[in-house]
Formats: structure tokens, C-alpha cells, sequence
């Protein structure tokens, strides 16, 4: 475990009568995906796991001296200072919790919307910037990382709560920068304008052919000579995005709030119960069921920029991402 764990409170963000467990269901049975065998072992196993006393630590498993798999989710949906209440947020950090469980990655969650309260893990600027540090902290060759972050943002970063933000340049710093030689971290940005917050030298294309195809980004080659670990940052949309309504008349919604989603939590849900019947789970599958799921009008398509040229690149959603990578 990284970080010196006086910095951070392990609480167990889910309510003692399961509502992620019972929402989880009532969203699986509106998609009619009850019947998918995959998705019937994965309830049992899920729902089993959930149930064990204090079996979730905040979703943390034992780290036993191998290479680290940690997954830290910043999920925002109430906001002041003239910006809208998001509804997506608050579906899409228990999406993003579920497959980094089921796929074996220690899972930190920050938001806003924790059926437990706990200051230490809403997703303010001091909060995010701690777990980042603990996040990264001593990795070495073969960690993994995973960042997602669900809420508002505009071409002058991540928009926290109050309308502050947290710009391009401290998102490097925190997030890429402390990477070693060797490591990888993939981050998932679910929001508007989010076509390259990393600032990462190579734009990824998907062909006809379903290939990788890489283009190089010449405003971001000044800013990759701190980079030392691999990224690969996925964004919803270029421009505005939007959330994906799941609403169904026949679920039940006792809190009557619009049950909506993310379309990068929503394609990487629908992606990882197709992908466990078709092989590895190539990045090149994924991009145009995003796209898809998305639906982007001009200039509003799903971006993908990364440091450095992969081969056949793999999400780390069921596999572990390639290790082949070179400069260039």
C-alpha cells in the first residue's frame, strides 16, 4: 500500500443495507442483462463479496509484494457558482467501483455522493491531491494506476464543487510526473473537454479495420520530457459530452432522481460484459463502442492521446495493459 496511511481514513463507502447492491440490480434487470450468464456469476460473486462484515475497506484489497493495481475514482455531482447539478456522477463511481473490484484492482473512491459521509473523501482540491500522492507514491516497474473522473469540466480543467479548478498542468503534476520508469497509468476523463488534460505527445485513431493508428501531437512534445511511466488518457468528448439516461418506468425509484450515467462508464460497462466472450479486451474494440454509445456530433468525438506508441494496446478493465511501449 502506498503512502503513509495516517493521511488517509479506510471507511467502507457503501450504507449497512446495500443500496449499491440493490441499485445494481434494478439497473441490470431494466437492460435485461440478468440473463447473460457472466453477468448472473458476477452479481452472486459481487453481492456475496458485499455481504461479508467489513469485507469493504473502501473497496481495498491486500497488496502481497507484487506490482500494485490501484484504481482512485473522483466522482462530483453537486456544484454551486452557476454550474449544474450532475446526476451521471452518482451512478458512474459505482459502475467504475464494480469493474475495478471484479477485475482485481484496490479501488479508492472520492465523492460527493457516498451513501456514508465522510469528509476526508469528498472530492475537494486538498482531498484529490492527497490520494493522488498516497496513490502514486513509491510505485515502481509493472504498477498500474488508474484514474476516472466523473463531473464538470471546460478547457480550463477539472471543475471542482465550487466552480475552482484544477488545471492541465497540476493534473500532470499529480498525476503523471510521480510516474516511474516501467509504470502505467490509464485515466478515464468522463466529462466535456476533455480531449488531452494530460498533455500526452501521441493522438490515437481508430481505421476502418478496427487498427490503432497514432498521430503526433506537436503542442505536447515540450511537455513530455518529465514523463517516465506510460499514460493513456481516454476522454469522453471533445467538446460537450453529456450523461446517458437509464431510466425505466418499469424499476422502481424510490428517490425519484433521474438514474443517469456517463457515456465512458456506460461503454466501459457494456464493453466489459461483451469482451469476457470475445478475447482480450483491445483498446482498438473499445473505441468505436464509445463512439457509438456517445453518439458525437462534429468536433464533439471521444479523444484518446497517450505517451507513448503501444502495440495493440489492452484495457486494464479485464487484462493488464501491454507492456510494449517505445518512445518516439
Amino acid at each position: 500500500m502506498a503512502g503513509d496511511s495516517n493521511h488517509i481514513t479506510y471507511r467502507t463507502p457503501f450504507s449497512t443495507d446495500h443500496k449499491a447492491i440493490q441499485w445494481l440490480f434494478r439497473v441490470l434487470t431494466c437492460q435485461i442483462l440478468i440473463r447473460n450468464c457472466f453477468t448472473a456469476v458476477l452479481l452472486k460473486q459481487w453481492n456475496r463479496f458485499s455481504e461479508r462484515a467489513r469485507a469493504i475497506q473502501n473497496i481495498r484489497k491486500h497488496e502481497a509484494g507484487g506490482p500494485r493495481k490501484r484504481m482512485l475514482i473522483i466522482s462530483i455531482s453537486r456544484y454551486t457558482n452557476g454550474w449544474r447539478t450532475l446526476y451521471g456522477p452518482k451512478t458512474d463511481w459505482k459502475f467504475w467501483a464494480m469493474l475495478g473490484t471484479m477485475s482485481g484492482w484496490n479501488v479508492e473512491v472520492l465523492a460527493d455522493s457516498l451513501p456514508t459521509e465522510d469528509s476526508a473523501r469528498q472530492p475537494q482540491r486538498d482531498n484529490i491531491r492527497r490520494f493522488a500522492r498516497d496513490h502514486l507514491r513509491g510505485n515502481g516497474k509493472g504498477d498500474q494506476f488508474i484514474v476516472v473522473y466523473a463531473g464538470h469540466c471546460d478547457n480550463q480543467g477539472l471543475v471542482l464543487a465550487d466552480g475552482s479548478r484544477i488545471s492541465p498542468q497540476e493534473l500532470r503534476d499529480w498525476f503523471v510526473k510521480p510516474l516511474a520508469l516501467g509504470s502505467f497509468l490509464w485515466a478515464f476523463f468522463d466529462c466535456c473537454e476533455s480531449s488531452n488534460l494530460l498533455g500526452l505527445r501521441h493522438k490515437v485513431r481508430c481505421g476502418e479495420s478496427q487498427t490503432i493508428q497514432y498521430q503526433s501531437n506537436n503542442e505536447a512534445e515540450s511537455k513530455n520530457t518529465d514523463t517516465q511511466g506510460t499514460v493513456v488518457s481516454i476522454g469522453s468528448a471533445a467538446g460537450a459530452s453529456g450523461e446517458m439516461d437509464l431510466n425505466d418506468p418499469r424499476v422502481p425509484n424510490p428517490n425519484s432522481e433521474p438514474l443517469h450515467c456517463g457515456p465512458l462508464a456506460w461503454a466501459a460497462y457494456l464493453f466489459f460484459h461483451s469482451v469476457c466472450k470475445q478475447g482480450e479486451p483491445l483498446l482498438a474494440n473499445f473505441l468505436p463502442l464509445l463512439k457509438q454509445v456517445l453518439a458525437p456530433g462534429e468536433g464533439q468525438e471521444p479523444q484518446v492521446t497517450t505517451s507513448a506508441i503501444l502495440q495493440d494496446p489492452v484495457l486494464p478493465l479485464l487484462g493488464s495493459p501491454s507492456s510494449t511501449a517505445t518512445s518516439a
